[in-house]
Protein backbone atom coordinates (compact mmCIF):
# COMPACT_ATOMS: atom_id res chain seq x y z
CA UNK A 1 0.00 0.00 0.00
CA UNK A 2 1.08 3.56 -0.72
CA UNK A 3 -0.18 6.89 0.54
CA UNK A 4 0.79 10.54 0.74
CA UNK A 5 -0.23 11.36 4.29
CA UNK A 6 0.92 15.00 4.26
CA UNK A 7 -2.61 16.45 4.43
CA UNK A 8 -3.55 14.18 7.33
CA UNK A 9 -0.67 15.65 9.34
CA UNK A 10 -1.20 19.30 8.47
CA UNK A 11 1.80 19.33 6.13
CA UNK A 12 2.40 20.14 2.47
CA UNK A 13 3.95 18.24 -0.44
CA UNK A 14 7.62 18.17 0.52
CA UNK A 15 10.88 18.00 -1.41
CA UNK A 16 9.48 18.64 -4.88
CA UNK A 17 6.74 16.00 -4.73
CA UNK A 18 4.31 18.56 -6.17
CA UNK A 19 6.57 18.81 -9.21
CA UNK A 20 7.38 15.12 -9.59
CA UNK A 21 4.08 13.35 -8.84
CA UNK A 22 1.98 15.01 -11.59
CA UNK A 23 4.69 14.11 -14.10
CA UNK A 24 4.61 10.48 -12.96
CA UNK A 25 0.89 9.82 -12.58
CA UNK A 26 -0.83 12.80 -14.23
CA UNK A 27 -2.38 15.90 -12.73
CA UNK A 28 -5.77 14.47 -11.65
CA UNK A 29 -4.23 11.45 -9.92
CA UNK A 30 -1.59 13.62 -8.23
CA UNK A 31 -4.27 15.99 -6.89
CA UNK A 32 -6.28 13.04 -5.59
CA UNK A 33 -3.31 11.34 -3.94
CA UNK A 34 -1.96 14.47 -2.30
CA UNK A 35 -5.24 16.05 -1.21
CA UNK A 36 -7.12 12.96 -0.06
CA UNK A 37 -4.20 11.00 1.44
CA UNK A 38 -6.06 7.86 0.35
CA UNK A 39 -4.21 4.57 0.46
CA UNK A 40 -3.80 2.64 -2.76
CA UNK A 41 -2.40 -0.72 -3.75
CA UNK A 42 1.13 -1.06 -5.03
CA UNK A 43 0.07 -2.10 -8.54
CA UNK A 44 -2.70 0.13 -9.84
CA UNK A 45 -3.75 -0.56 -13.41
CA UNK A 46 -2.60 1.95 -15.98
CA UNK A 47 -4.52 3.20 -18.95
CA UNK A 48 -2.89 5.09 -21.85
CA UNK A 49 -3.78 8.54 -20.47
CA UNK A 50 -3.00 8.02 -16.78
CA UNK A 51 -3.96 5.88 -13.81
CA UNK A 52 -7.47 4.72 -13.13
CA UNK A 53 -8.19 5.60 -9.58
CA UNK A 54 -11.54 3.84 -9.72
CA UNK A 55 -14.55 3.18 -11.91
CA UNK A 56 -17.94 4.00 -10.43
CA UNK A 57 -21.29 2.76 -11.66
CA UNK A 58 -23.77 5.48 -12.61
CA UNK A 59 -26.17 4.57 -9.83
CA UNK A 60 -23.41 4.89 -7.21
CA UNK A 61 -21.80 8.10 -8.45
CA UNK A 62 -23.51 10.52 -6.04
CA UNK A 63 -22.91 8.28 -3.01
CA UNK A 64 -19.23 7.89 -3.94
CA UNK A 65 -18.88 11.62 -4.57
CA UNK A 66 -20.40 12.42 -1.18
CA UNK A 67 -18.17 9.83 0.50
CA UNK A 68 -15.08 11.41 -1.11
CA UNK A 69 -16.15 14.91 -0.04
CA UNK A 70 -16.76 13.61 3.50
CA UNK A 71 -13.30 12.01 3.53
CA UNK A 72 -11.75 15.35 2.61
CA UNK A 73 -13.85 17.29 5.12
CA UNK A 74 -13.17 14.93 8.02
CA UNK A 75 -9.63 13.66 7.57
CA UNK A 76 -7.36 16.26 5.98
CA UNK A 77 -6.21 19.76 6.82
CA UNK A 78 -7.91 22.42 4.69
CA UNK A 79 -4.76 24.53 4.90
CA UNK A 80 -2.63 21.64 3.63
CA UNK A 81 -4.96 21.00 0.71
CA UNK A 82 -4.99 24.68 -0.26
CA UNK A 83 -1.19 24.91 -0.20
CA UNK A 84 -0.73 21.63 -2.10
CA UNK A 85 -3.20 22.69 -4.80
CA UNK A 86 -1.21 25.89 -5.24
CA UNK A 87 2.06 23.92 -5.25
CA UNK A 88 0.84 21.58 -7.98
CA UNK A 89 -0.39 24.39 -10.22
CA UNK A 90 2.77 26.47 -9.73
CA UNK A 91 5.00 23.43 -10.35
CA UNK A 92 3.86 23.42 -13.98
CA UNK A 93 5.91 26.60 -14.43
CA UNK A 94 8.87 25.78 -12.17
CA UNK A 95 12.00 23.71 -12.34
CA UNK A 96 12.37 20.87 -9.85
CA UNK A 97 14.88 22.99 -7.93
CA UNK A 98 12.44 25.90 -7.70
CA UNK A 99 9.59 23.63 -6.60
CA UNK A 100 11.82 22.05 -3.96
CA UNK A 101 12.95 25.43 -2.63
CA UNK A 102 9.33 26.60 -2.39
CA UNK A 103 8.30 23.32 -0.71
CA UNK A 104 11.03 23.71 1.91
CA UNK A 105 9.75 27.23 2.68
CA UNK A 106 6.12 26.04 2.85
CA UNK A 107 7.10 23.09 5.07
CA UNK A 108 8.72 25.44 7.58
CA UNK A 109 5.49 27.45 7.66
CA UNK A 110 3.46 24.25 8.14
CA UNK A 111 5.41 23.29 11.26
CA UNK A 112 4.13 26.49 12.90
CA UNK A 113 0.41 25.86 12.28
CA UNK A 114 -2.36 24.60 14.53
CA UNK A 115 -3.23 22.02 11.85
CA UNK A 116 0.25 20.48 12.07
CA UNK A 117 -0.06 20.19 15.85
CA UNK A 118 -3.51 18.65 15.42
CA UNK A 119 -2.22 16.29 12.72
CA UNK A 120 0.40 14.89 15.07
CA UNK A 121 -1.91 14.84 18.09
CA UNK A 122 -4.78 12.98 16.42
CA UNK A 123 -2.35 10.43 14.98
CA UNK A 124 -0.66 9.76 18.33
CA UNK A 125 -3.94 9.75 20.24
CA UNK A 126 -5.60 7.54 17.59
CA UNK A 127 -8.67 9.75 17.30
CA UNK A 128 -10.48 11.64 14.57
CA UNK A 129 -8.85 14.88 13.44
CA UNK A 130 -10.26 18.29 14.31
CA UNK A 131 -8.55 20.56 11.79
CA UNK A 132 -9.28 24.28 11.77
CA UNK A 133 -7.45 25.32 8.62
CA UNK A 134 -5.04 27.45 10.63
Amino acid sequence: MFTTAFAQRGLIAEHGVSWLLPRLVGLPAAMDLLCSARKFRARPKRCPWGWWSRVIADDKLMAETRAYATLLANTVSPRSVAVMKRQIWEAEFQTLAEATTQANYEMDLSFQTADFKEGVAHFLEKRAARFTGK
